[in-house]
């Protein structure tokens, strides 16, 4: 191999992406300091338990030197949950960050495993409170990086949870599942709902067909079911998506959204654009991730910003001349 190649999927950026993307990260940075977000710092490298207690295939993995398994961050707040167990951080508190993290893909398919990301999380403030303080600073982040064009999309951590739970399904079944909602197969849905009968049937193969516009999907997703659980994640986006119809006022919801973490607990959101099939941002709240570490349960809301994304969505109206770049109208 020679040695001007690169890691699979590790790639150099070169003058107008490596500027823009810089100077993305810095703008959001700076607005989330002004707006009273504490800055944090972790490291890159961590030993692995702080991401899970399972080894995960998709993070890169290294010994040190006397044999501890350490991994490259794949996501940065498993470690503000580690640094607020393990530290006197006094609650409520609100961070914000940027990065690199590292998800490792399958060499076919294209994808960057190393990523740059902005992101905040507010812990130990009342939940609908940090929710709308969330989804504002999300906003602001989009217009201060030269996004206009976004809409918000809702889901509820609870009701894969419910789904999951009810069907106790062991480990290839539960990937073959997950499988089958992300990918919105109805046919896979309804040949699995039969082998595998429960009081979810109707609303699980149903499930493709739940998103768009949120009144009109909550609705739909109510005839569908009587589980008090999911009803009360219903009642949660529905209370949250009011709360802020002032800054939002069309927001849709995917009531098929899996969540990205598996700490999350609550409400997920995630914010799309025309130009690009990914997800600019990607949050929720997760009440759960400090009790892994060996501290009280805490309320917390977070959300990252792909900065890598956010500049395939502007990259077009960036001029961009020798060290110099801005959008133009």
């Amino acid at each position: 191999m020679k040695k001007t190649t690169l890691p699979v999927g590790m790639h150099d950026k070169l003058f107008k992406r490596a500027n823009v993307t810089y100077r993305i990260e810095r703008s959001i940075s700076d607005l989330l300091i002004s707006r009273g977000f504490n800055r944090i710092e972790t490291p890159t490298l961590e030993h692995v338990e702080v991401f899970g207690d399972e080894i995960n295939n998709r993070h890169y993995h290294l010994f040190d030197k006397t044999g501890n398994l350490l991994a490259l961050r794949p996501d940065i707040t498993s470690q503000i949950g580690r640094v607020i167990a393990s530290t006197r951080v006094e609650t409520p508190i609100k961070f914000s960050y940027s990065g690199k993290v590292f998800h490792y893909n399958e060499e076919m398919r294209g994808l960057a495993n190393e990523l740059t990301q902005a992101g905040i999380e507010i812990v130990g403030y009342p939940a609908q409170e940090a929710l709308q303080s969330a989804l504002k600073a999300a906003q602001e982040a989009l217009v201060a990086s030269g996004v206009q064009d976004y809409q918000f999309e809702f889901s509820h951590a609870s009701i894969m949870a419910v789904i999951f739970e009810t069907l106790n399904l062991d480990e290839e079944q539960a990937n073959q599942l997950a499988g089958l909602i992300r990918d919105k197969s109805i046919t896979g849905l309804r040949m699995f709902t039969q082998a595998n009968p429960s009081d979810l049937d109707d609303f699980l193969t149903h499930l493709p067909l739940l998103f768009g516009e949120t009144e009109t999907v909550l609705t739909e997703a109510r005839e569908l079911t009587q589980h008090p659980q999911i009803l009360e994640g219903l009642d949660a986006i529905a209370e949250l998506t009011r709360s802020v119809s002032d800054s939002l006022p069309q927001t849709t919801v995917d009531l098929a959204q899996l969540p990205t973490m598996p700490y999350y607990t609550g409400i997920m959101f995630k914010v799309f654009g025309d130009k690009i099939p990914d997800a600019f941002v990607s949050g929720g709240r997760y009440d759960k991730l400090f009790e892994r570490f060996g501290a009280k349960e805490l309320t917390a809301v977070g959300w990252a910003i792909d900065i890598d994304s956010v500049y395939q969505a502007i990259q077009d109206s960036i001029v961009f001349e020798g060290g110099n770049a801005w959008q133009s109208d």
